[in-house]
Protein backbone atom coordinates (compact mmCIF):
# COMPACT_ATOMS: atom_id res chain seq x y z
CA UNK A 1 0.00 0.00 0.00
CA UNK A 2 3.02 2.29 0.76
CA UNK A 3 3.72 1.97 -2.65
CA UNK A 4 0.30 3.17 -4.10
CA UNK A 5 0.63 6.35 -2.09
CA UNK A 6 4.55 7.02 -3.24
CA UNK A 7 2.77 6.76 -6.91
CA UNK A 8 -0.17 8.79 -6.03
CA UNK A 9 2.39 11.25 -4.71
CA UNK A 10 4.89 11.53 -8.17
CA UNK A 11 1.99 11.73 -10.57
CA UNK A 12 0.94 14.79 -8.44
CA UNK A 13 4.69 16.34 -8.72
CA UNK A 14 4.96 15.74 -12.34
CA UNK A 15 1.50 17.07 -13.22
CA UNK A 16 0.31 19.73 -10.57
CA UNK A 17 1.66 22.89 -10.54
CA UNK A 18 2.70 23.95 -6.95
CA UNK A 19 1.56 20.70 -5.52
CA UNK A 20 3.61 21.22 -2.33
CA UNK A 21 1.21 24.10 -1.58
CA UNK A 22 -2.17 21.62 -2.22
CA UNK A 23 -0.48 18.14 -0.07
CA UNK A 24 -0.48 21.22 2.62
CA UNK A 25 -3.30 22.42 2.60
CA UNK A 26 -4.83 18.52 1.95
CA UNK A 27 -3.05 17.75 5.54
CA UNK A 28 -4.48 20.73 7.42
CA UNK A 29 -8.49 19.04 6.35
CA UNK A 30 -7.05 15.81 6.83
CA UNK A 31 -5.96 16.73 10.40
CA UNK A 32 -9.16 18.31 11.27
CA UNK A 33 -11.09 15.10 9.98
CA UNK A 34 -9.08 13.00 11.62
CA UNK A 35 -9.86 14.64 14.77
CA UNK A 36 -13.21 13.22 14.43
CA UNK A 37 -13.79 9.41 15.59
CA UNK A 38 -17.18 9.04 13.10
CA UNK A 39 -15.76 10.30 9.82
CA UNK A 40 -19.04 10.58 7.25
CA UNK A 41 -19.26 10.76 3.29
CA UNK A 42 -20.49 14.09 3.88
CA UNK A 43 -16.88 15.24 5.38
CA UNK A 44 -15.53 14.79 2.03
CA UNK A 45 -18.41 16.92 0.65
CA UNK A 46 -17.50 19.74 2.81
CA UNK A 47 -13.76 19.39 1.25
CA UNK A 48 -15.31 19.29 -2.08
CA UNK A 49 -17.23 22.68 -1.67
CA UNK A 50 -13.80 24.18 0.19
CA UNK A 51 -11.94 23.03 -2.60
CA UNK A 52 -14.18 24.35 -5.09
CA UNK A 53 -13.54 27.89 -3.38
CA UNK A 54 -9.70 27.49 -2.90
CA UNK A 55 -9.67 26.42 -6.26
CA UNK A 56 -12.94 27.76 -8.81
CA UNK A 57 -13.02 26.03 -12.38
CA UNK A 58 -9.82 23.97 -11.41
CA UNK A 59 -11.64 20.52 -11.81
CA UNK A 60 -8.23 18.56 -12.26
CA UNK A 61 -7.19 20.83 -8.45
CA UNK A 62 -10.46 20.19 -6.93
CA UNK A 63 -10.03 16.65 -7.44
CA UNK A 64 -6.76 16.26 -6.32
CA UNK A 65 -7.34 17.84 -2.99
CA UNK A 66 -10.36 16.45 -2.23
CA UNK A 67 -8.51 12.49 -3.01
CA UNK A 68 -5.59 13.72 -1.33
CA UNK A 69 -7.10 14.57 1.87
CA UNK A 70 -8.91 11.21 1.64
CA UNK A 71 -5.45 9.69 1.09
CA UNK A 72 -4.35 11.03 4.83
CA UNK A 73 -7.15 10.01 6.35
CA UNK A 74 -7.00 6.75 5.09
CA UNK A 75 -3.32 6.78 6.38
CA UNK A 76 -4.33 8.07 10.22
CA UNK A 77 -7.53 5.83 10.08
CA UNK A 78 -7.18 2.92 8.56
CA UNK A 79 -4.32 1.83 7.34
CA UNK A 80 -2.28 3.35 10.78
CA UNK A 81 0.96 4.80 8.87
CA UNK A 82 0.04 7.92 10.51
CA UNK A 83 -1.84 9.23 13.55
CA UNK A 84 -2.96 12.04 14.48
CA UNK A 85 0.01 13.92 16.47
CA UNK A 86 2.37 12.17 13.53
CA UNK A 87 0.30 14.71 11.21
CA UNK A 88 0.04 17.69 13.24
CA UNK A 89 4.01 17.06 13.79
CA UNK A 90 4.74 16.92 10.10
CA UNK A 91 2.42 20.05 9.06
CA UNK A 92 4.32 22.16 11.99
CA UNK A 93 7.44 20.72 10.08
CA UNK A 94 6.62 22.42 6.93
CA UNK A 95 5.61 25.67 8.73
CA UNK A 96 9.14 26.29 10.12
CA UNK A 97 10.34 25.53 7.39
CA UNK A 98 8.19 27.30 4.44
CA UNK A 99 6.92 29.93 6.96
CA UNK A 100 4.21 31.26 3.82
CA UNK A 101 2.37 28.23 4.27
CA UNK A 102 0.54 30.00 7.24
CA UNK A 103 -1.17 31.85 4.99
CA UNK A 104 -2.78 28.59 3.22
CA UNK A 105 -4.60 27.83 6.66
CA UNK A 106 -8.21 29.66 6.74
CA UNK A 107 -9.77 29.42 9.55
CA UNK A 108 -13.18 29.38 8.38
CA UNK A 109 -12.83 26.75 5.97
CA UNK A 110 -11.68 25.08 9.61
CA UNK A 111 -14.47 25.88 10.92
CA UNK A 112 -17.13 24.37 8.42
CA UNK A 113 -15.55 21.48 9.04
CA UNK A 114 -16.44 21.24 12.53
CA UNK A 115 -19.96 22.45 12.03
CA UNK A 116 -21.74 18.71 11.83
CA UNK A 117 -19.48 17.19 14.85
CA UNK A 118 -20.75 15.85 17.59
CA UNK A 119 -19.83 17.28 21.02
CA UNK A 120 -17.12 14.84 21.78
CA UNK A 121 -15.51 15.42 17.96
CA UNK A 122 -15.96 18.93 17.87
CA UNK A 123 -14.39 19.31 21.57
CA UNK A 124 -11.07 17.02 19.76
CA UNK A 125 -11.50 19.29 16.20
CA UNK A 126 -11.41 22.70 18.98
CA UNK A 127 -7.97 21.55 20.22
CA UNK A 128 -6.59 21.31 16.43
CA UNK A 129 -8.06 24.45 15.58
CA UNK A 130 -6.45 26.18 18.53
CA UNK A 131 -3.41 23.91 17.71
CA UNK A 132 -3.03 26.00 14.38
CA UNK A 133 -4.28 29.14 15.67
CA UNK A 134 -0.81 28.93 17.39
CA UNK A 135 1.09 27.86 14.95
CA UNK A 136 -0.11 30.55 12.59
CA UNK A 137 0.57 32.75 15.31
CA UNK A 138 4.41 31.52 15.73
CA UNK A 139 5.23 31.23 12.19
CA UNK A 140 3.65 34.60 10.51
Amino acid sequence: MNVKFHLLSVFRELFIPHHRSLEFRAKIFAAMICAKKNISDSDFEDIKDIANEIYPNDMKRIGVLTQTVKEYVNKVKVLNFLNLDNLLQDIDDELKNIKRYAKKIDFAHLRRLMLDSSEEDALIQQRVYEYFLEEVKRYS
